[in-house]
């Protein structure tokens, strides 16, 4: 069992976003329980992140279930005898209007989105109040600040999560845990080729590795007073609208002309 290496536990870690966040975490040489219900996804990423020096375990489990949950957290402290990151980023995103939406795609969205968080959060906390330290990071989305028609289900678990993240807060902060979530707008590899831009200020969407850079600062020492937040990460996209005809000038990219 090694103890002296930070140990990370991502969720829905075996793909997209998950994987990102489970790479990034690995480069700065904490060891890695990614879990995921995913047969397929957990091969790919046994073998993806297998190249670090710091140790990595891929999990196939449901976090949304309460062995699953407890599968996830106890490998890690089976495995590395600690835990000082939680990365709770599972989600399942039905799409329907909430006149059509079936109640067991309602249900089963809360079970792993909001569920799953509660669950590997219960499991973590004792292990991290123990240490005196920890850091939980949810993923949210901006779809629980400003909702989209038929992304009713995927909006309101995400704002719970928010919720969820604020109460972790005011319970956990007493032993040296924080704990914060991430809501990211459009990202890369949900849209292809970035998709749509002219909405968000920055011009471009963002990037995986920008939501793994945000979770790894919120996991160091220079966060240590941040917690209860939530943070929108979407370029600007939701801070407000643009005037139609109204442009703006955009400063060139460091190093070339204007």
């Amino acid at each position: 069992m090694e103890s002296s290496r930070r140990v990370a536990v991502v969720t829905g870690g075996a793909s997209g976003i998950g994987l990102g966040i489970a790479r990034r975490v690995a480069e700065q040489g904490m060891a890695v329980v990614a879990a995921d219900w995913s047969a397929d996804a957990c091969a790919g990423a046994a073998e993806s992140l297998g190249g670090y020096e710091a140790p990595t375990v891929v999990v196939e489990a449901d976090i949304g279930t309460e062995a699953g949950s407890a599968e996830a957290i106890e490998t890690a402290i089976e495995r590395f005898g600690r835990l000082d990151l939680l990365c709770n980023n599972a989600a399942i995103h039905p799409t329907a209007t909430v006149e059509e939406m079936d109640v067991t795609a309602w249900n089963e969205a809360f079970r792993v989105n909001v569920t799953g968080a509660f669950l590997c959060s219960q499991r973590a906390l004792p292990h991290m109040k123990k240490q005196g330290a920890g850091t939980i990071v949810n993923i949210g989305s901006v779809s629980g600040v400003s909702p989209y028609v038929g992304g009713g289900a995927y909006a309101v678990t995400k704002a719970a999560l928010a919720m969820l993240t604020r109460v972790l807060a005011l319970e956990a902060g007493p032993f040296g845990i924080t704990v914060n979530c991430i809501s990211p707008g459009s990202i890369q590899h949900r849209t292809q080729g970035g998709g749509n831009t002219a909405h968000i200020p920055v011009g471009r969407g963002g990037t995986i590795d920008d939501v793994a850079s945000l979770v790894t600062y919120l996991a160091s020492v220079e966060a240590k007073y941040m917690t209860g937040a939530t943070l929108v990460l979407d370029g600007g996209a939701t801070a407000g609208r643009k005037r139609a005809g109204v442009a703006v000038e955009r400063l060139p990219e460091p190093g070339g002309e204007r």
